[in-house]
């Protein structure tokens, strides 16, 4: 990530980018205490971009308010990616923040609102490695109806509470998943960038894919040659993994 914490270097970095024929970018950035990147003051840069460059524009957004969700659909965000939360324990002892999973449904049906497109992201185990709140952030996900749904794992993390956790077992992801196949038969499911790199990774990557994941950012060469031999057509996209598909360059 190209740290950018002025709207003026917002803006001068996605001209450069534009330039380049880079088609997209991601707007990302740490959250506030009440769950949002905070972007009021970006709006204007944000506008500008997209006015200017035409470049796809996707958002980390987090439990933004209506009215800066319509603003940042009006200035052309056209993707929110949201992380959602179904259990209030999580929200409160991982997250740190006073919300509620009723919150982060409320929120993601504004955004639906307010945006062209939503992709929920559920982070399975984040709960200490454990599943809690997965399946009810699933049927969440489903009220919204999303055409994509991004799914991430704990990756137990150095100076947070969580590093002495593991990952949640490949088994559990398997679950979630399969769960999210019945719930949402209609929408195509990633294994995004955020999860584990351990030795267990392919094997995950190939459970993942037998339950229905079909975009997989940076996986194995073994998962791509056990995608090819079990007859899959393998796609390299330059993209985000939430990315329409219509905007990302294949390769």
């Amino acid at each position: 990530m190209i740290p950018c914490p002025f709207p003026d270097l917002l803006y001068k970095t996605c001209l450069k980018f534009a330039e380049k024929g880079i088609k997209g970018v991601l707007l990302s950035g740490g959250y506030n205490k009440e769950g949002y990147v905070p972007y009021e003051d970006f709006i204007g840069a944000i506008e500008s971009i997209k006015k200017e460059t035409g470049i796809f524009i996707s958002a980390h957004t987090g439990l933004i308010p209506d009215g800066l969700a319509k603003e940042l659909g009006r200035a052309g965000v056209g993707l929110a990616d949201f992380d959602l939360i179904g259990d209030d324990e999580t929200i409160k002892s991982i997250i740190g923040i006073d919300k509620k999973a009723s919150d982060y449904l409320k929120t993601m049906k504004s955004l639906k609102k307010s945006l062209p497109d939503v992709t929920p992201h559920i982070c399975i185990g984040l709960q200490g490695g454990k599943l809690k709140g997965e399946f009810r952030a699933v049927e969440m996900a489903a009220e919204i109806d999303p055409s994509l749904l991004v799914f991430l794992t704990l990756i137990p993390t150095r100076g947070t509470p969580l590093e002495r956790h593991s990952p949640p077992s490949v088994q559990d992801v398997e679950k979630v998943i399969s769960f999210a196949k019945k719930k949402i038969p209609r929408a195509e499911f990633a294994l995004g960038c955020m999860r584990s790199r351990d030795d267990g990774r392919g094997e995950l990557e190939r459970v993942a894919i037998n339950a229905g994941v079909r975009r997989v950012v940076m996986p194995t060469r073994e998962t791509i040659e056990w995608a090819e031999k079990s007859g899959f057509q393998v796609k390299k996209i330059d993209a985000c993994c939430a990315a329409p598909i219509g905007d990302a360059r294949e390769s």
